[in-house]
């Protein structure tokens, strides 16, 4: 039997750790970093930031994250890689897929097929059959 429990040592079930490899202190932003899939200066940037502008949460917060992280296991395995790169890669919110261009056809595909739909559904409410039917559904 399997214990799919979310715990430090298995990172959360989202393989969130410390990462002392590439430490500064403790860890913590180049965990985060590895998390989001970021580059670690930003992690740092924005640790930084919040250091300067709430000091006493920040150092809680990074207090708590010593904690309640675990280090980043040493063993890992070409399959386990892979899997953590394709989830780093869906977790990243600037991956985009395509370029900007391509985006915006499909997105102009997209409303003119749901225009297509909202004017065949105004037909139809506006149409005698409609009221018809309509009609019949009251009696």
């Amino acid at each position: 039997m399997q214990n799919n429990s979310a715990n430090k040592a298995n990172g959360y079930n989202r393989d969130l750790y410390r990462n002392p490899k590439r430490a500064m202190l403790a860890g913590i932003c180049a965990g985060l970093a590895d998390y989001f899939n970021i580059p670690v200066w930003v992690a740092r940037l924005i640790a930084i930031s919040l250091f300067i502008f709430v000091t006493q949460l920040f150092v809680i917060a990074y207090i708590a994250g010593i904690f309640l992280l675990a280090k980043r296991p040493a063993e890992r395995t070409y399959e386990h890689e892979q899997t953590e790169q394709q989830t780093k890669q869906d977790r990243n919110p600037f991956n985009y897929q395509k370029p900007a261009g391509q985006r915006l056809r499909d997105i102009h595909e997209r409303l003119q097929a749901l225009d297509k739909k909202l004017r065949k559904m105004e037909g139809y409410v506006t149409s005698k059959r409609y009221q018809f039917n309509r009609e019949i559904n009251d009696l």
